[in-house]
């Protein structure tokens, strides 16, 4: 029962994606490796007010490139020209694939989360708020919703806000595990935490809830609010 579940939640994604693409430019490029993609700040200054140079080195410059390089080395030519989205949803169902599945997912979780984030954030436009505050009831419900989704992911994994295609395009908080992305699940990511402890040990040690309360400090919601619109056409 819970196989056929996945297999469903899997199908729902692929057509999904047929009509749409979350971060379109994200691809393996035909005869050449998949890039880790530049950030839209110099990680070298960390990310104020929350992230300091060492732990954006760390987690950029080291975590987020081995996905990308053991992705190459998985996927090798046989992905060339699709998108890593494309990639995620072809293996997601397949045992045998699951260390690209991995690798794959990664690379789109972080590329996202990375997009999520810049120095002192930037302010939510009025046409999100009124989306979130009509889901949630206000901004600071989202956010305590968000914080607490998040405390109790339990282990590694992310926390997102996405978009829901299959009920009225509804917002909603959704937790995965390891690697785990919403798009298997049939839905439309427009904000990603990292909750793995690689993203914030540097800076919050093991205190995964005070990392949490202050990730708001450096959300780009104009990225957000865009993906927003993106994901609702």
């Amino acid at each position: 029962m819970l196989r056929r579940a996945v297999n469903i939640s899997i199908a729902r994604g692929r057509m999904a994606l047929m009509s749409y693409a979350t971060l379109p430019d994200l691809l393996k490029p035909s005869g050449a490796p998949a890039e880790l993609p530049k950030l839209g700040f110099n990680w070298k200054d960390g990310c104020a007010p929350v992230f300091s140079p060492r732990q954006m080195e760390l987690h950029y410059t080291k975590h987020h490139k081995a996905y990308v390089d053991k992705l190459n080395a998985l996927a090798g030519t046989t992905y060339d020209g699709k998108s890593i989205e494309e990639i995620i949803l072809a293996v997601a169902n397949d045992a045998e694939k699951k260390g690209l599945f991995n690798q794959a997912a990664q690379h789109f979780n972080h590329t996202f989360y990375f997009r999520c984030i810049t120095p002192n954030g930037k302010a939510m436009p009025k046409s999100f708020e009124s989306a979130v505050t009509a889901q949630f009831g206000s901004v600071e419900q989202f956010k305590d919703a968000f914080v607490q989704a998040g405390v109790n992911n339990f282990g590694s994994g992310w926390t997102w806000l996405c978009v829901d295609p299959s009920n009225k395009n509804q917002l909603v908080i959704d937790n995965t595990s390891n690697a785990g992305c919403p798009l298997t699940k049939g839905l439309r990511p427009v904000l990603a935490v990292d909750v793995w402890e690689h993203a914030y040990y540097k800076d919050f040690e093991n205190r995964r809830p005070d990392y949490l309360k202050e990730i708001w400090s450096v959300i780009d919601w104009e990225f957000v609010a865009k993906m927003h619109v993106q994901a609702i056409k």
